[in-house]
């Protein structure tokens, strides 16, 4: 009994050191997993560009100079 009086302050040290290792692991893989929601809001978007670049270049109201041309040689 003597041994856990003697070393409880280590204890409640090290469980608090443990307690913020876990807290900030989860705060960690909170914030990929909002980088995550975003990659893939962006990769709709570009989809979403591209198809509307591809109708106004079918309508011909797309700049030229932005428009891709396959040249032939």
């Amino acid at each position: 009994m003597s041994l856990i009086k003697k070393h409880v302050d280590t204890v409640i040290v090290l469980g608090g050191i443990l307690s913020s290792v876990f807290w900030m692991n989860h705060k960690f893989t909170q914030v990929d997993e909002r980088f995550a929601k975003v990659d893939l809001k962006f990769a709709e978007l570009e989809k979403d560009m591209a198809v509307m670049k591809a109708v106004l270049m079918i309508k011909g109201q797309f700049p030229k100079e932005l428009m891709a041309v396959a040249e032939e040689k």
